[in-house]
C-alpha cells in the first residue's frame, strides 16, 4: 500500500492487523471444518447438505484470501503456520459430532461458527468505521455474506 493509503489509516495498525488476522485464522478454520464435515457426514439428507458444506467451504477460503490481501497490503504478514490459526481465532475449531449421522447436530455447529463470524465482523465493522475505511468495508462485506450463510443454514432446520 502507498503512502497516502497508509496515511488515511487513523487506527493503530497493528491492531488493525492483529483483528485481521483473528478472522483470516477464523475463516481458515471455518472452511477447514466446513469441508471436513461435508466429507464426514452420511444419511439421508447428507447428499442435501454435502454441496452446501462444499460450497461455504470454498466461501470461507476465499474470505481468508481477501483478508490476507489486507493484512499485506498493510505491511503486515498472515498467519503462516496452521498451529497459530487456532491461537489468534476467535471462534476456534469444533469438532463435527462423532456421529456422521447427527445432521441436525453438524447444522447447529455451522449456525454456531456462523454466529460468532457475525458478532465478531459486526463488531470490527463498527470498530473501524470511522479510522479505516477500506478494512471497515470488507468486514461489512463478509459481514453481509455470513448472515447470508446463518439464513440459508436457519432454513434447513425449518425443512
Amino acid at each position: 500500500m502507498g503512502k497516502k493509503g497508509k496515511a488515511i489509516v487513523k487506527a493503530n495498525l497493528k491492531d488493525v492487523i492483529k483483528d485481521l488476522n483473528s478472522a483470516y485464522s477464523d475463516e481458515w478454520l471455518a472452511h477447514f471444518q466446513y469441508w471436513y464435515m461435508a466429507k464426514w457426514i452420511k444419511g439421508m439428507d447428507a447428499d442435501t447438505l454435502r454441496p452446501v458444506l462444499e460450497e461455504q467451504s470454498a466461501d470461507e477460503l476465499g474470505h481468508a484470501g481477501k483478508i490476507a490481501e489486507r493484512i499485506i497490503q498493510l505491511g503486515g504478514r498472515p498467519v503462516a503456520h496452521p498451529t497459530q490459526l487456532l491461537k489468534s481465532s476467535g471462534c476456534g475449531f469444533k469438532e463435527p459430532p462423532s456421529k456422521r449421522t447427527d445432521l441436525h447436530g453438524v447444522i447447529q455447529e455451522v449456525l454456531e461458527a456462523e454466529a460468532c463470524a457475525i458478532e465478531f465482523y459486526s463488531r470490527m465493522a463498527d470498530k473501524y468505521r470511522s479510522t479505516d475505511l477500506v478494512t471497515h468495508e470488507l468486514f461489512e462485506d463478509l459481514l453481509k455474506d455470513e448472515v447470508g450463510d446463518e439464513e440459508q443454514w436457519e432454513d434447513f432446520l425449518d425443512k
